[in-house]
């Protein structure tokens, strides 16, 4: 990367390692003590000490390889081995901010921009990080490579594999806590619905992550989108047959109200939600932080073909 004179550096989180090295430290050094000392919660503290480990590698994953530099004729970015590259702001068609608040009051938000040739990257944008994207916003801004009538053409894919992504590593933990307990149960010599519960629980939850980066697939296109959200209900709607259309905020609270030591927390989900020409249903959920850009894009194109029509 050719040295330059950066006005704002957007690197990995420092704090974020030193803190990932003392937890990892502080329970490494609590399951060796338990280890030596033959103490049955040892296979508990491994597994949190699995945790921290995965933790600290993630930590140490994001210092080394996530960069934005920006300077005053573009910017480099870097979100994974090997993918730098500097953009310059005449290069750039659009760049936007989304964010979707998902439990309680986290609301994480990425900083999207997209090519003249129609590419799109996003990186997560933390309070302190979003001085350096207003100033790029304004730069591409300024460069007025707007969208116009000619992207109605260009062609726009969403797909479940970076949400399926950000949940690989809790699953696999999942799936090794849920072993060491299967194990737990058996040398208890408990009933074999008891071993089924959490058996069933956990093949439920995997089935649903495995849908999601397979299967989830919205291609946004001229005339029409093709939508799939499971194995089953893949179908295309043109702009034309969509009667009706809103997007939707909904919420829920999981855990009880009535146990007090146990925190109630409010998740978000988000949809559009539409009607065809048969007077039939449908809801897309998206995730908004991600893709509340292409979701909007496909909104517009629905409300353009109507207002051409009109």
């Amino acid at each position: 990367m050719e040295e330059r004179n950066w006005k704002y550096k957007i690197n990995g989180g420092w704090p974020t390692l030193i803190m990932a090295s003392v937890m990892l430290a502080i329970f490494g050094g609590i399951t060796v003590w338990l280890y030596t000392t033959r103490n049955g919660a040892f296979i508990g503290g491994l597994i949190v000490t699995a945790c921290m480990a995965i933790g600290f590698i993630l930590s140490v994953c994001s210092v080394l390889f996530f960069k934005v530099f920006v300077d005053k004729d573009g910017f480099f970015c870097q979100t994974a081995p090997g993918n730098g590259r500097y953009y310059r702001y005449s290069e750039i068609r659009n760049m936007w901010l989304s964010s979707g608040r998902e439990t309680n009051a986290r609301q994480p938000t990425y900083c999207n921009f997209e090519t003249v040739e129609g590419k799109r990257m996003r990186f997560l944008v933390l309070g302190s990080q979003i001085d350096a994207v207003d100033y790029m916003i304004e730069r591409v801004e300024s460069m007025g490579n707007k969208s116009g009538e000619d992207d109605l053409d260009w062609e726009i894919v969403i797909t479940g594999k970076k949400e399926a992504g950000f949940v690989v590593i809790p699953t696999i933990l999942s799936l090794i806590m849920l072993a060491v307990m299967v194990m737990l149960f058996l040398a208890w010599n408990l009933p074999p619905i008891v071993i089924a519960v959490p058996v069933i629980l956990e093949l439920m939850s995997l089935s649903q992550i495995l849908s999601l980066g397979l299967f989830y697939k919205v291609i946004i296109q001229k005339d029409g989108f093709y939508c799939r959200t499971n194995p089953f209900d893949g179908r295309y709607y043109r702009y034309s047959d969509i009667l009706d259309w809103r997007l939707v905020e909904s919420q829920r609270k999981i855990g009880s109200r009535y146990n007090r030591g146990r925190i109630r927390k409010m998740y978000y989900f988000y949809d559009l939600k539409f009607i065809d020409r048969a007077h039939q249903t449908h809801r897309l959920p998206y995730n908004k932080s991600l893709y509340e850009g292409e979701i909007g894009e496909l909104v517009a194109r629905i409300e353009r073909t109507h207002d051409n029509e009109a």
